[in-house]
Parts: C-alpha cells; sequence; structure tokens
C-alpha cells in the first residue's frame, strides 16, 4: 500500500490555463507555472486528466471516474488518449485535460531522499 504523502496540489484544465493566459494571469516556464498575483505562487505542473464519466453512462470497472489521474498513470493502463477522451480495453471515459500542479516551495524544501522515496512510491 502507497504511504500518502501530504502536498498541495492542484488540478488546473486545459481551459482555465488557456483563459489565465490570454488574460495575462500567469507566466509559464517549461512545466514551472506561476500565478502573477501578489505573493506569485509557483507550481510544478504534470499533464494530468480528469475522468468526468463513461461515454455510455455504464459502469466504471476502474473506478476512475471522479478521480484526478496523471497521464502517466493513464498510460500504464495501456490507455489512449484522444482530445477530451481516454479509452482503457473496452471502456470509453470524458476527461477533462489539464495538469496536476504541485506548490513549487513544497518540492523545494524535500530533500534529495524524500524526492528519490516520493518518486519510488509514485512508481509502485
Amino acid at each position: 500500500m502507497k504511504e500518502i504523502i501530504p502536498s498541495k496540489k492542484v488540478f488546473f484544465t486545459q481551459r482555465l490555463l488557456t483563459k489565465l493566459a490570454d488574460e495575462g494571469r500567469i507566466s509559464l516556464d517549461k512545466n514551472i507555472l506561476t500565478l502573477l498575483s501578489k505573493d506569485k505562487p509557483s507550481f510544478t505542473l504534470e499533464p494530468a486528466y480528469r475522468l468526468t464519466a463513461t461515454a455510455d453512462g455504464g459502469p466504471d470497472p476502474y473506478d476512475l471516474v471522479g478521480r484526478i489521474s496523471l497521464e502517466t498513470e493513464i498510460r500504464a493502463l495501456k490507455a489512449e488518449i484522444y482530445l477530451n477522451s481516454v479509452i482503457i480495453k473496452e471502456t470509453a471515459y470524458h476527461a477533462d485535460p489539464g495538469f496536476l500542479g504541485e506548490k513549487k516551495e513544497v518540492m523545494d524544501k524535500m530533500t534529495d531522499t524524500e524526492l528519490l522515496g516520493r518518486f519510488l512510491l509514485d512508481e509502485t
């Protein structure tokens, strides 16, 4: 069983990021997003999807509806991803594409050992 490591994570939909970029309210440098607000919080981004429903309204054999999953986790299930859809074997899902952002100060405060441990836990 995976250990739960507390962190400050936020899911940013692609639609929201596009709107904020058009309004000049964010800065993006590689995978670091900075909100151009008073305190300028920064987030390390990873591609992710929020799975909202099965396409046919049927059962969810993978218990993914309502969850946010990293793209790497979805691909590990041998899923196909296309625009707003994720297909795993015979089940198609509606999905909101976006990014899971972890507040950068959390990552900066972790030791190399903690970062490696977190990586290894996420890979199992």
